[in-house]
């Protein structure tokens, strides 16, 4: 339970890229720290070539025959991502190879999504780099693969687990537990899907350092053990933040158009999932521990201020970092 003790640290986000194949142009997504990992980037233009030949200018694409790419438009886009644009020209025909060699410059664990024609047809990495598309998307796959992403980002993302560490450890019951949980999942999941589908938008900038807030308030609040009406409340209004923070990857990686919604409730079910399996493995732990009176006297105390520090911590690495 000492999730205090992690280093100080973003929440975990893997390698991602994302391709993107439409009939007159190829769009290649990737995070700005995947590339200033190769290279500084200081400015988008002056490091135009360097991120094209890393990018676009190491891809193959086949439609009908080898196609030809123009050189491309660098773009800054939300969530910290540089979008690599380039008119693509092909023969045409009814199937298609896409080859990502640039992939082996990339660390062990980078996945590259890849639509074409607004179908989600691969995930590719370092040592899958060579994609086929041609019909429809598969729906098993793609529920799969956004689900399983959903439960790896809350297991990874230590600042939601210490969110709700800083809730469970004081709450008085197992009632008071389910209620704050429940207030949390659903308003993580609205704000979720309305910035997933671009409803709704918040900056990465306003929404990383407002969660590391909102982790230093709940360990302040249990100083003031307050009542658990009160606590589902401001739990459902800082889980609305928190939904900001977990659509964050979504539009990083991009959702495929023709599975949508699929895609969407796929990744919030894992999401859910993953909280949920956290939630069932501390709740019988800590309603044990509460049978103690040194561990509310003691232990809620220190966890509560390891919890704040940890909150007040990243909120200055994310404002100032």
């Amino acid at each position: 339970m000492n999730l205090w003790l992690v280093p100080l640290a973003e929440a975990h986000r893997p390698g991602l890229s994302y391709a993107r194949i439409d009939a007159d142009a190829l769009t290649i997504t990737i995070a700005r720290p995947e590339l200033e990992a190769k290279f500084p980037i200081t400015d988008l233009e002056e490091s135009r070539l360097l991120i094209a030949d890393l990018t676009v200018h190491d891809v193959h694409v086949d439609i009908g025959g080898p196609c030809t790419l123009d050189e491309p438009v660098i773009s800054a886009v939300e969530a910290d991502g540089i979008e690599i644009r380039s008119a693509l020209h092909c023969p045409g025909g009814e199937h298609g190879t896409y080859d990502a060699s640039f992939l082996t410059s990339m660390e062990q664990g980078h996945r590259h999504y890849v639509e074409a024609f607004g179908q989600s047809v691969a995930v590719l990495d370092v040592g899958h780099r060579r994609a086929e598309f041609t019909g429809a998307a598969d729906k098993t796959d793609v529920a799969i693969r956004f689900g399983k992403l959903g439960v790896e980002h809350i297991w990874t993302g230590y600042d939601h687990l210490l969110f709700l560490l800083g809730l469970l450890v004081a709450a008085p019951s197992l009632r008071a537990m389910l209620f704050i949980i429940t207030g949390f999942t659903v308003a993580h999941s609205i704000t979720l899907t309305l910035a997933a589908l671009q409803v709704v938008h918040l900056s990465p900038a306003v929404v990383e350092p407002a969660i590391a807030a909102s982790i230093a308030f709940v360990g302040v609040e249990n100083f003031w053990r307050p009542p658990p009406r009160r606590r589902v409340v401001v739990t459902f209004l800082l889980g609305l933040i928190h939904g900001f923070g977990f659509a964050g990857l979504l539009i990083e990686l991009g959702l495929p158009r023709d599975a949508l919604a699929l895609a969407l409730v796929s990744f919030n079910g894992g999401v859910e999932v993953g909280q949920a399996t956290v939630v069932a493995l501390a709740m019988p732990v800590l309603l044990y521990l509460r049978r103690f009176p040194a561990w509310e006297r003691y232990a809620v105390p220190a966890i509560s201020v390891g919890v704040t520090a940890m909150g007040v911590g990243w909120f200055v690495q994310r404002v100032w970092g």
